[in-house]
């Protein structure tokens, strides 16, 4: 069997259980990825001004290209990573990472916070002089008004992303302003890992005129200001995004240059071609591993890689035929040959996952490997004759995936999965594409497909991250715990489901990290015995650039354009020298 490539990403995380230590006494140093990440909203055309799309390169004018697409500009729903990563170049937490590092620094806040000896308030202040892109000054009320959105509006109807559930609910009773310079938020429950939330992109304040506090707001009418180095002067959905400076930011990543233009493509190929040919300036996002090993070789570029928590994964819907049947979902966990795909597809160049918690973070197992030793298609076949299936009754399922949006190699190992599966005699696969905006919504709702392919980047670089959002209320299509009015939590289904509710809900309580690791390890067999969702495989990032486009080198990873573990893109710290 194989065993991870994850030395880097081990030492990176090592400072993890240091961090979350040292919480409690106001200070917080962190370490730890397609994706925050993954939901993301119904497909929509909301734009500004039509934008030239043939700008060429040059001057002040940096192009990045990207296969990712828009699917919520709203800090009160975005749950994606390109999302995110815009909504941070456009605005800024209270704290940030530190760029190409897992580390945690004050960004709006003067400090970190003051945190009460229960652990269950943090007080922030506010630095001065925090404006918008259009001079309209961010206030402790405003702020707080802003944030707050994410208990009235992120897990309703209208913020279709839920981003609320997994990041806020659970953890946040409320967030109050006392006076102009400070804020307070009390938490429901001591929470271990609660700094590293206010990195993310929800807890970023958006502009109250383009983000009401009853309105979820997706795909807001540009120009759309922030407090951060940025604003966005236009975009077209799926053609491009304009960004020039913020001219009233006050903080510590000035833009070196005029402008940032993001490009977007259909295909890793097209964009890997114009990166070659010099019509965009970065390639990133996502190229995959064999476009990017090949671009190694082109003279005049240079492939930065990102070492992270990125994985790919099947959502299992728990309560949709036939994956409501645990034999099916055990059997398919049996007979899944992680190896096969990762030598087959990707030449070694991507390593089998054996649990939803990749090696290097607090905890991590090989649950997965322990319950099922795959490929056992004997195992897998006792485990679908206790339903009734075998060959003269083949099970019949449908297995769903998004075609490019997770490189062109998608759709190759889904029919090695198809394959595998098929070769028991037993199960009968249909393979079903769908595009992107399209297809996540519906997964990740839970109605509509009852198994499909998503990948999965931390929010915060913790254990947590990659076990709650596939539990808590809905589970993003997991079903596993319904959501309900007044559980910030959801309804368990079954008593395993309970069970594993519980060990998380201990988990993120738990200050002593001895403990905590153990309630982790305890909670990923839960999962893997339930198959919450079945891991495949982790896969680095990567980023392609020509000589004349260059980081910040006060930074960490300026071979890899500042971009770190926590997989955040500073445009502000990109320079062109041509």
């Amino acid at each position: 069997m194989k065993r991870m490539r994850w030395l880097a990403l081990v030492a990176v995380l090592a400072l993890v259980a240091a961090a979350c230590a040292t919480e409690g006494e106001g200070t917080t140093t962190t370490s730890g990825t397609d994706e925050p990440t993954t939901t993301a909203a119904p497909a929509a055309t909301t734009t500004s001004a039509e934008v030239e799309t043939e700008e060429p390169s040059g001057g002040g004018t940096i192009i990045i290209g990207t296969t990712d697409t828009i699917s919520s500009l709203d800090p009160a729903d975005a749950y994606a990573v390109h999302d995110w990563e815009l909504i941070k170049n456009v605005g800024e937490g209270l704290l940030k990472w530190k760029p190409g590092t897992a580390e945690l620094e004050p960004g709006l806040a003067t400090d970190f916070p003051e945190i009460s000896e229960d652990g269950l308030t943090y007080t922030f202040t506010l630095r001065d002089g925090i404006a918008f892109s259009d001079g309209t000054a961010l206030t402790a009320p405003m702020y707080a008004e802003q944030v707050s959105r994410l208990l009235t509006i992120g897990s309703g109807e209208t913020c279709p992303n839920n981003v609320a559930g997994a990041l806020a609910a659970p953890y946040l009773e409320s967030i109050e302003a006392p006076d102009d310079q400070t804020v307070v938020f009390n938490l429901l429950s001591p929470v271990a890992y609660f700094p590293q939330l206010m990195a993310s992109a929800a807890y970023i304040p958006g502009h109250p005129g383009t983000f009401p506090l009853e309105e979820c707001v997706l795909f807001p009418e540009g120009p759309i200001h922030g407090v951060g180095p940025w604003y966005i002067t236009e975009y077209t959905q799926s053609e491009q995004v304009v960004l020039e400076p913020n001219p009233n930011y006050n903080g510590a990543l000035t833009p070196q240059t005029d402008q940032i233009i993001v490009r977007y493509f259909s295909d890793p190929q097209t964009m890997a071609l114009a990166v070659q040919n010099g019509e965009i300036d970065v390639a990133w996002r996502i190229l995959g591993p064999e476009l990017s090993a090949q671009m190694e070789d082109v003279e005049g570029l240079t492939v930065g890689t990102v070492d992270g928590g990125s994985i790919r994964y099947l959502i299992i819907n728990h309560t949709m035929e036939p994956f409501d049947d645990p034999n099916v979902r055990k059997a398919v966990a049996s007979i899944i040959d992680r190896d096969e795909i990762s030598d087959v597809v990707y030449g070694g160049q991507v390593d089998p996952l054996y649990s939803q918690v990749p090696p290097g973070f607090l905890g991590a197992s090989d649950a997965f490997d322990g319950l099922y030793a795959s490929p056992d298609v004997d195992a897998a076949l006792e485990f679908l004759a206790a339903s009734g299936y075998d060959e003269s009754n083949p099970l019949a399922m449908s297995l769903w995936y998004p075609p490019e949006h997770y490189g062109a190699n998608t759709a190759e190992w889904m029919g090695v999965i198809e394959q595998q599966l098929e070769a028991t005699g037993a199960i009968d696969v249909t393979l079903e594409a769908q595009e992107w905006s399209t297809y996540v919504t519906a997964l990740t709702g839970g109605a509509e497909y009852p198994a499909g392919v998503l990948g999965w980047f931390f929010d915060y670089p913790d254990p947590s991250n990659y076990l709650e959002p596939f539990v808590y209320n809905g589970g993003n299509g997991t079903n596993v715990a319904i959501t309900t009015e007044g559980s910030p939590f959801g309804e368990p289904i079954d008593e395993q489901s309970d069970e594993l509710l519980t060990l998380l809900q201990q988990g993120a309580s738990e200050v002593d990290q001895d403990a905590r690791a153990s309630l982790y390890e305890q909670a990923q067999e839960v999962y893997a015995d339930l198959v919450v969702t079945l891991p495949l495989f982790v896969e680095a990032e990567h980023v392609v650039y020509p000589d004349y486009i260059s980081a910040d080198s006060a930074h960490a990873s300026p071979e890899a354009l500042n971009i770190g573990p926590t997989i955040e893109f500073n445009y502000a710290l990109l320079s062109r020298t041509d």
